[in-house]
């Protein structure tokens, strides 16, 4: 199982999940001082010195980063056990999912499916629409107007029943909106859901990618798939809690106005993108659990000035260490993408934010090896 990524500002090392990361004004060690100011004036770090060209166009903003301790950052490791339990439960879920229904020789009940004849009729003429064969129908869904299903519970197979029904006043049709009617309903059969069984010919069933075909295999298999996915999540919530830490050991200035700047730039983006899909702002921000657009615009925001942290820490960090991308690092982004190729990432992404990804990438695992677990 291969986790799912995207290639963003932070790259392939999962690293925008800071919501609660802010600054910190109490360092408490300086290992090192970065400062890009906007283009235009001396970029300065350390005893190197190098003189930028200011665009006339457009002011670029960076921002400074004050690094603190973000050498042997503490962290507490994920249990990645995976129990029988665990085994036993995707197992059953499995099974839910692959339920089917049977037919049984009894009399209809909620929760069960009838195949069915029916024909509506209107004033004693069958009216359009209101008349098929053979068709499944789950008792208790609601796919019918009320009393059609519950007229069905009780019938056997072979039994005829006619339902005198109303159509509700809202009905699409003008025809039928409010109007009594009767529907005469033949049951062909009763089914009842049956959940599969775990044998070797229902694994043989589920065509899977690893080739099980074994109750004893298909264990094994949803076992480590369990481990990897278990320990994908590990790595995932280490590097989160040491960036996030940090962060937090380091001093920013001069951001407001780019913070400012780059999220007003990305909401305009997120407001054309909803309305290309005919979504309000209002939609958009309960579907990112959000109880209004104000709420959205803050935790927006807020990831906005988390990223742009982010950028200028990994930047500092890999110049104070002397970190730089090789082709080995390129290899293993790709890798890591799932690719065959950098150059598949390039043509998605630009040449840009692949490099952006494999240094960040390289000074994530610099960060990760230095760190020690409690």
């Amino acid at each position: 199982m291969r986790k799912s990524k995207s290639l963003i500002l932070c790259g392939a090392a999962a690293m925008m999940v800071l919501a609660g990361c802010s600054n910190t004004n109490n360092t408490s060690a300086t290992t090192a001082e970065t400062t890009s100011e906007a283009v235009g004036e001396t970029e300065t770090t350390g005893s190197d010195t190098t003189e930028t060209t200011a665009l006339p166009e457009e002011e670029v903003l960076k921002g400074s980063v004050l690094l603190g301790e973000y050498v042997g950052i503490e962290y507490t490791p994920m249990d990645t056990t995976v129990t029988d339990e665990d085994v036993e439960a995707t197992i059953q879920n499995v099974l839910a999912m692959n339920a089917s229904y049977v037919e049984v020789n009894r009399a209809a009940a909620d929760g069960d499916m009838v195949n069915i004849d029916y024909e509506g009729k209107k004033d004693g003429v069958p009216f359009d629409g209101g008349t098929a064969e053979g068709s499944d129908l789950l008792l208790g869904s609601g796919s019918f107007i009320d009393g059609f299903e519950d007229g069905l519970i009780g019938a056997k197979k072979g039994d005829s029943v006619t339902l005198n029904l109303t159509f509700p006043e809202n009905y699409p049709s003008e025809d039928l909106a409010g109007q009594e009617v009767t529907f005469d309903v033949t049951v062909n059969a009763v089914k009842e859901e049956q959940e599969a069984v775990l044998n070797d010919d229902f694994v043989k069933g589920l065509e899977l990618e690893s080739g099980a075909s074994t109750v004893e295999a298909y264990r094994k298999g949803i076992r480590d798939s369990l481990k990897e996915n278990n320990e994908s999540i590990a790595r995932m919530q280490m590097e989160n809690d040491i960036l996030e830490a940090v962060i937090a050991n380091c001093e920013f200035s001069d951001i407001d106005a780019r913070i400012e700047k780059e999220y007003s730039e990305q909401w305009e983006q997120l407001n054309n993108q909803a309305a290309m899909y005919g979504m309000d702002m209002e939609f958009y921000a309960a579907m990112n659990g959000m109880s209004s657009v104000e709420e959205f615009q803050e935790a927006y925001k807020e990831q906005v000035g988390n990223s742009i942290k982010v950028e200028l820490v990994m930047d500092a960090i890999a110049e104070k260490e002397n970190l730089t991308v090789s082709e080995e690092d390129y290899t293993a982004l790709a890798e890591e993408f799932g690719v065959e190729d950098v150059n598949v990432l390039v043509e998605n992404y630009g040449q840009e934010m692949v490099d952006l990804a494999a240094l960040q990438t390289k000074v994530m695992n610099f960060l990760t090896s230095n760190a020690v677990a409690k």
